[in-house]
């Protein structure tokens, strides 16, 4: 039996950020899928369903939170990572409570990839241990 694979989708406005994602998840054999704003993303998963995002906040036009919030509610079996550059940012109230949204926000350029691949990886199992507290 063949295993289906997992897709994810990158959403950030940096080619190089999201070429170096691109470049970790397709070695992992994850289906890769990016864009460079929020607006084109949900553009994008009106034709190609996604099991996860890893989300830049700080974009040109629709903002990270705005698309997870959007996305969220229009495709609940997704998940979501935030990675920004911003380190300053904090994640919203109403972000933090949405069940489908990692608790933990990664920094760019993001060091540990595979703690990143593993909470998402954890979150598409159902594994609520792996969503950790900020």
């Amino acid at each position: 039996m063949e295993q289906i694979k997992k897709s994810i989708l990158i959403v950030d406005d940096e080619t190089y950020i999201r070429q170096s994602f691109i470049d970790y998840f397709e070695d992992r054999h994850w289906l890769v899928f990016d864009t460079e704003s929020g607006e084109s993303a949900l553009e994008l998963l009106k034709t190609q369903a996604c099991s996860a995002a890893i989300v830049d906040i700080r974009m040109t036009g629709m903002d990270g939170e705005v698309f997870i919030r959007s996305a969220s509610e229009k495709y609940p079996d997704m998940v979501f990572a935030i990675c920004t550059g911003s380190p300053e940012y904090q994640t919203s109230e109403d972000i933090l409570r949405l069940p489908n949204v990692a608790n933990q926000v990664f920094g760019k350029p993001v060091i540990d990839m595979d703690k990143l691949e593993n909470i998402i990886k954890g979150m598409l199992g159902g594994n609520p241990s792996i969503r950790p507290d900020p």
